[in-house]
């Protein structure tokens, strides 16, 4: 049983902070930070001294004490179990010992934690130091991480790395075991420049020649002999030039080219390939008596599938939880790689900046339940490594990155994560726990889909209680954090709204306030500032006032917000449907009539498509400059993109097609079968695109999809099995909704304006192919799959909706 004890009564220390006479410099300051602290929750100023360990708060590793003869707690060797640490009170003191520094450090901030500090987010504004002049502990723990690499989140590329360190440390992320697992190939081929010169049959072998790839994407022929042997002395020599080094990385460099050439396709699949290499740097750096040495690679991209071969034992293999190829689950390549022998990490995806633009509700990292549910997933079926890539999007999700490490630690916490919501709203929001409550289950526990607009309304309304629920100014200023957040939303949200030069006006406006908001970590200002990955804007040089937000600015913002903004609340239940779209064949559904909608497009526009592995091309024919006046706009931009490719870059471009009205054919490859998408512009001069007439071309019309189709439309979408309401929203009157029948059953101009809409399903019609007829502008359906199409033949639903409704029919 713990032993309790008095560390401060009335604002007077009752314990030193104590440390070896040989302790580190890392285990130094960590005792410093342990006195700092302890004063700043006391009131009373702790000396730091050294001793043995037996009086006083002892910090350090195990063999800083050997007086207190704790070393058979730890595995002394095992580089697995290098952050474990006790934390233990006794009559005399307590103990913050760990295995080594690094778990000293986390030692200090766990005991810390104990005592009621909290660093949820990484500035000071989101630090909570308790005030208690008496304090006592009672404690008595063996630590032992279930997550040996805790990387997740690991901090943005743009953000503060100090803040985000110190961040790191306090929630124990930090690691003593360091997995290298970034793509690799590049940085070897560059230091061997000359060698890779001198033979160019290293290179792969990609359409025919052996020259480096592009975009770091170069890969090289594995069933060289002399290129592993490079590859292998390589990583010997880096060995050696660095004995302290634990692991070396082996992964791929990014995308394809994989080697072409016969030896490579009778030496194994990709996955095959990639492991040999990693396998033999493994077996070759464990040579060299510098104790037990790890290689890390990716399970990712081409090289997802499990291997044929067995994995070395110190070859680490993070499964990458998007971008997997071969139809697997990242659950079934868990199993298959697991089969061959491989320690498992995983790389997951908590947030990334080109997927989310940092807003609410679309990221991993802030979806409480997806965290909840998958990583004591991944420790049940042996993960012992994580590495995440994410934004600096804590306004979206912060909450879901402070839970994340502590999941990580403990998978056990998973089962009661309320506890941890309870804990953040309790420290950082005193007196305002139930208007933040209802902020935070919006923004990352609330599964119901909602407008953009609604979603910016709550989050304003629930800020404004908050403000008048506290007058304490910490909580204050976490509060005005969370308001200039809200705004950046807002703007989003206008901006996804608007077209031409107010699209860049408002994108211009959006940036200038990211940027001013920068220093408060809410999200990746640098990002918002490139321009989101959009064509139709221009990324802004000048970004504007780095003056901070002042308390009126704020204030300001707040009633403007409340006040422009209003929740919306619908009759009728809005569904949540993937992106994964696939061919509706599986559907059998009966032949329609073709639908009609113009080729002609002016602006941005997309479509999603699919290829068979037969035909991995679109060939399109193309007029640009269909309205004369505006011919000097520049030609139709093509991008075709692929669900597969990784590195979210087009597969395919073409830029080719003048403004001049002369049809022309454009022919776009892709290395891949499957679902891709399509994105054309022509600067607004209006230009037709017309596609083979049985290729699938489907047009997402969800609420967040802005695609402005020419002239009147009647296209058919589906009803999934046991749909009783179709609800969405129009932008104008004009046009039906036509049922399986042909029977028109509902006037859009029936609607007072703009606005949702709502119309029932009868019985024995869901399950069938509806149309919207005769529609003029916007629509967007909530509550049935938003995939338009003109026939069966060419309609893409969503997988699920697919799977779950051809089960039905057999």
């Amino acid at each position: 049983m713990a032993t309790p004890i008095a560390l401060a009564k009335n604002g007077q220390p009752l314990q030193s902070v104590v440390v070896a006479s040989n302790a580190s410099e890392r285990t130094r300051v960590a005792a410093a930070e342990l006195a700092e602290y302890l004063g700043r929750i006391t009131g009373a100023r702790f000396n730091v001294e050294s001793g043995d360990g037996s009086t006083g708060l002892a910090v350090g590793s195990h063999t800083d004490f050997p007086a207190l003869k704790l070393d058979a707690l730890f595995e002394r060797g095992n580089p697995f179990r290098l952050d474990d640490y006790l934390l233990r009170t006794h009559a005399r003191g307590a103990w913050l010992i760990g295995a080594g520094e690094n778990a000293a450090h986390l030692a200090v901030w766990d005991f810390l934690h104990h005592l009621g500090y909290r660093l949820y987010f990484p500035t000071d504004t989101w630090e909570v130091i308790p005030r208690k002049p008496n304090l006592t502990a009672t404690l008595d723990q063996l630590e032992r991480p279930h997550f040996v690499t805790r990387q997740a989140p690991r901090g943005a590329p743009h953000g503060d790395r100090k803040l985000q360190e110190r961040w790191e440390v306090r929630n124990r992320i930090a690691s003593s075991f360091t997995l290298s697992t970034g793509h690799a190939y590049g940085a070897i081929i560059k230091a061997n420049k000359k060698t890779f010169e001198a033979h160019p049959e290293y290179y792969a072998l990609v359409n025919g020649s052996r020259v480096p790839g592009t975009h770091g994407n170069t890969k090289v022929c594995v069933s060289n002999p002399g290129l592993r042997k490079l590859f292998v002395d390589h990583a010997v020599n880096t060995m050696r030039a660095n004995p302290g080094s634990q692991s070396i990385s082996m992964d791929p460099s990014d995308g394809g080219n994989w080697c072409e050439c016969e030896a490579c396709r009778a030496f194994g699949s990709v996955t095959d390939r990639a492991l040999t290499l990693a396998n033999e740097v493994a077996a070759a750096i464990n040579q060299l008596g510098l104790g037990a040495k790890y290689v890390g690679i990716y399970a990712y991209n081409q090289h997802s599938p499990p291997p044929s071969i067995r994995v070395h034992p110190n070859v680490v293999v993070s499964i990458a939880t998007s971008f997997i190829r071969g139809g697997f689950t990242v659950e079934k390549l868990v199993e298959g790689w697991q089969v061959k022998g491989a320690t498992i990490g995983i790389r997951e995806y908590h947030d990334v900046f080109t997927w989310s633009h940092d807003l609410p509700r679309k990221a991993r990292g802030g979806d409480l339940a997806y965290l909840a549910r998958t990583i004591p997933y991944f420790y049940r079926h042996g993960a012992r490594f994580m590495n995440s890539e994410n934004s600096d999007s804590w306004g979206a999700n912060g909450l879901g990155y402070w839970i994340t490490p502590r999941l990580l630690w403990n998978t056990g916490l998973a089962e009661n994560v309320d506890t941890l919501v309870d804990d953040f709203l309790n420290h950082a929001f005193p007196k305002a726990q139930a208007p933040m409550r209802e902020f935070y289950q919006l923004l990352n526990m609330d599964k119901s889909t909602r407008t953009k607009q609604d979603v910016v309304a709550r989050m304003y309304r629930s800020l404004q209680a908050a403000y008048r629920a506290t007058d304490d100014a910490k909580v204050r200023a976490r509060l005005d954090d969370l308001v200039v957040y809200t705004r950046y939303v807002e703007l989003h949200t206008q901006y996804e709204l608007l077209g031409g030069a107010a699209r860049q006006q408002k994108f211009e406006e959006t940036c200038r306030h990211a940027y001013r908001m920068r220093d408060r970590r809410m999200l990746s200002a640098e990002q918002v500032c490139r321009g989101f990955r959009d064509p139709k804007v221009k990324a802004l040089k000048e970004k504007g006032s780095s003056t901070p937000f002042s308390a009126q600015e704020i204030k300001a913002i707040l009633l403007a917000g409340v006040e422009a903004n209003q929740p919306v609340v619908l009759n009728f239940q809005p569904v949540e449907f993937s992106n994964d779209l696939v061919p509706a064949t599986a559907l059998a559904l009966p032949a329609v009539p073709p639908g009609k909608c113009s080729n002609r497009t002016r602006g941005h526009a997309k479509v999603f498509t699919w290829l068979s592995s037969s035909k991995q091309s679109i060939e399109l024919e193309v007029t640009g400059g269909l309205i004369k006046h505006y011919r000097d706009r520049g030609n139709v931009s093509f991008r075709l993109y692929a669900e597969q490719e990784a590195t979210l870059e087009p597969v395919a471009q073409d830029v080719s097609v003048p403004p001049d009205g002369q049809a022309r054919r454009v022919l776009l490859k892709s290395p891949y079968a499957g679902l891709h998408w399509l994105e054309w512009s022509d600067g607004g001069d209006l230009s037709q695109v017309v596609p083979p007439p049985t290729l699938p071309w489907t047009i997402r019309l969800a609420l967040e999809d802005k695609m402005s189709l020419q002239k009147r439309w009647s296209l058919y979408f589906y009803v999934p099995r046991g749909t009783k309401v179709i609800g969405g929203y129009a932008a104008a009157k004009g046009g039906w909704l036509v049922n399986p029948q042909g029977k028109r059953i509902f006037n859009f101009d029936d609607l007072p304006g703009a606005g949702y809409f709502k119309a029932t399903v009868p019985a024995g019609q869901d399950g069938a192919l509806w149309k919207m007829e005769e529609v003029a502008g916007a629509r967007a359906l909530m509550t049935v799959p938003p995939c338009f199409a003109k026939t069966a033949e060419t309609l893409l639903l969503p997988k699920e909706v697919v799977e779950a409704d051809a089960k039905r029919i057999k």
